[in-house]
């Protein structure tokens, strides 16, 4: 039975995909970008559907120029970013020249990085600080990698800096699945992953987040509270909501942080 609904669910995934990928590589460079974002939105919704997931928790009433900043499980994250509102996301510039792909990824107007260049991740970071002074919404998960959880691996601390110097808003949310096998640490091939999540008869995605934009003139201060309240939002919901399939995905990477934050105050 999973194997007939994990065969369905991905011929419906490559569908809306390849429908989603024509449809906005035709909005470029005719289209506008919010008519590319209307079309992601459907698409997302529609994938969501196809493989299971239903999505529990409130979103944004409202955001305005700055950051939104989640924990980070794997690819998927982006489909749950809570807000129907405009916002820009940071893409790989070896997508830019894909066929169709990369069509469709710049009628979303993404901010590009080249992230084993340190050239280019420094000028991707100039690129967004000048994206949001023109009021921009930027998309980023600093843990700058993806895992299991469900508490947060180390923090990639330049952008927070950079909100701090820059008097940017933070607007954090967090994500949180009912099954480990939606995590993506590195090494797990990107069809195997697939298959692993659309054979799942259902999983549930527990979204939470800080309505209230996080502003501080402090670096360090603003990476402390922000880890403060991610791992005060991820411990609830995964006790709340216990993860099936706990270390299904092999990962040599270590979670000392992720341990430390998760033993008793």
């Amino acid at each position: 039975m999973r194997y007939a609904l994990g065969i369905i669910r991905l011929l419906g995934v490559f569908v809306v995909i390849l429908m989603g990928v024509f449809s906005l590589a035709l909005t470029f460079p005719f289209g506008g970008r919010t008519i590319a974002h209307k079309i992601f939105m459907s698409i997302r919704w529609a994938l969501l559907w196809i493989v299971g997931v239903k999505v529990h928790g409130p979103r944004f009433n409202k955001i305005g120029p700055g950051i939104l900043m989640a924990n980070h499980r794997s690819y998927l994250d982006v489909l749950f970013v809570p807000t129907s509102d405009l916002f820009t996301m940071v893409g790989k510039v070896e997508v830019r020249s894909w066929p169709l792909i990369g069509w469709a990824a710049r009628a979303l107007d993404p901010i590009w990085v080249k992230r084993e260049n340190k050239q280019s991740r420094t000028q991707t970071r100039h690129d967004i600080i000048k994206a949001i002074k023109d009021g921009k919404t930027i998309v980023l998960f600093p843990e700058g990698t993806s895992g299991e959880g469900p508490l947060l691996l180390p923090l990639k601390p330049a952008m927070f800096y950079e909100a701090a110097r820059h008097g940017f808003g933070i607007y954090q949310w967090s994500i949180h699945f009912d099954s480990a096998k939606t995590g993506y640490p590195p090494g797990i091939g990107f069809i195997n992953h697939l298959w692993a999540v659309c054979s799942e008869p259902r999983i549930n995605a527990y979204v939470t987040v800080r309505q209230e934009p996080l502003q501080m003139a402090d670096g360090d201060a603003l990476i402390e509270e922000a880890s403060r309240w991610w791992d005060e939002e991820l411990r609830r919901t995964a006790t709340a909501h216990p993860a099936r399939h706990l270390g299904y995905w092999p990962d040599e990477r270590d979670y000392s942080i992720a341990t430390r934050l998760s033993s008793p105050s």
